[in-house]
């Protein structure tokens, strides 16, 4: 009633017990020592639990090469401090990261050695994160401004690394037995994305810019720390990893008009809203030390805005791309893998239109 705190949490689990836990508590309170210097930020603690298992992968034990399954797991604990700075349009964020990346192997047998070789568990990665985070939001206030906003918006965000990460696969044996080596990976990172929404002399038809970058200071890091330029978030004509380096920039062009402005359709818990259609395109890339050819696509997409029991915003998009640039990277196998020169279509149902 009086919005001090939230507490937001859940888990999910599949039938091979891959899990997916979080914990979020958000406090908006007076915080005694910054309240007397007239600061008033809101404090999140943040805790993420992620599991993954993987299938047939080929492990070298002895003279045998044998297929193990390992499973793969994220810990992270995250501390926020947001606090509007010029105005109530805009929020400074202070944040700490705290991540361990682990990978845990089951027994296997080598029947070369006729025996069962133990299973481990490998800390991978250690990863503590600082970051300043400024975001601006200067939409104009409307019944159209989820699906078809006018105004701007700024983010940039400066990040300070410190990782230890085994990037290698080296590993040394200890008193206790082989671990993996860790190698410190220090440094600065920096992205900003601007959008400018302009609305157009006719009716309620509008034009949008955005550009989007991102750099690793100092020398290349392994790609384990890359930005993606790709996917629904990037250039949706390639798949997310797909396009990936320490520096990456993207420039997009949006077109969007109406298609059905007030539908007032009612179907069970469902009121539909209106329809916006709108035509795009992308240029940009990621690359590391030496800059690639950018790479190019345009598409469309389709937006309804509706509402689940006249009270939650439900957003459905459907959007189709084409990437006009065909290219080929290496696989985890050694072998190629080709993207470009083809479509790929995205739908989803969200409670807005963008995930940024």
């Amino acid at each position: 009633m009086v919005d001090k705190f939230d507490i937001f949490g859940g888990a999910a689990m599949n039938d091979q017990f891959e899990r997916d836990v979080f914990f979020i508590f958000d406090y908006r309170d007076r915080i005694p020592g910054l309240y007397q210097l007239g600061l008033s930020p809101a404090v999140s603690l943040e805790l993420y639990n992620i599991t993954r298992n993987a299938k047939s992968v080929q492990g070298v034990f002895g003279l045998d090469t044998v297929n193990f399954d390992p499973s793969y797991g994220l810990l992270e604990f995250d501390i926020n401090f947001r606090q509007n700075l010029f105005s109530e349009a805009d929020v400074v964020t202070l944040g700490y990261a705290n991540s361990r990346y682990s990978q845990d192997i089951a027994s296997t047998f080598s029947p070369s050695l006729n025996q069962d070789i133990p299973g481990s568990s490998d800390l991978y990665f250690k990863g503590n994160d600082l970051s300043l985070t400024w975001e601006f939001k200067g939409v104009e206030r409307s019944r159209d401004e989820e699906i078809n906003p006018v105004g701007r918006k700024l983010f940039f965000r400066y990040d300070y690394e410190l990782d230890h990460f085994n990037y290698n696969n080296e590993y040394a044996e200890t008193e206790t037995g082989v671990s993996p080596v860790l190698s410190p990976f220090n440094f600065h990172k920096a992205e900003v994305k601007y959008d400018e929404y302009i609305q157009l002399p006719w009716w309620k038809h509008t034009l949008t810019l955005s550009l989007h970058g991102g750099t690793i200071f100092g020398p290349p890091v392994p790609d384990f720390f890359d930005f993606y330029a790709g996917g629904l978030v990037g250039m949706k004509g390639y798949p997310f990893y797909a396009l990936g380096g320490n520096k990456m920039a993207t420039a997009n062009l949006t077109y969007r008009f109406p298609v059905w402005d007030n539908i007032a359709v009612r179907f069970l818990p469902l009121y539909f809203d209106k329809l916006y259609a709108s035509v795009h395109c992308d240029y940009g890339n990621a690359w590391d030390s030496v800059s690639t050819s950018f790479k190019k696509d345009a598409g469309f997409e389709l937006r309804l805005e509706s509402y689940s029991f006249y009270a939650y915003p439900t957003r459905i998009f459907f959007n189709g791309t084409y990437g006009f640039d065909s290219f080929s990277i290496t696989g985890t196998d050694g072998n190629p893998v080709h993207y470009g020169k083809e479509w790929r279509f995205y739908f989803g149902i969200l409670f807005d239109f963008d995930l940024d």
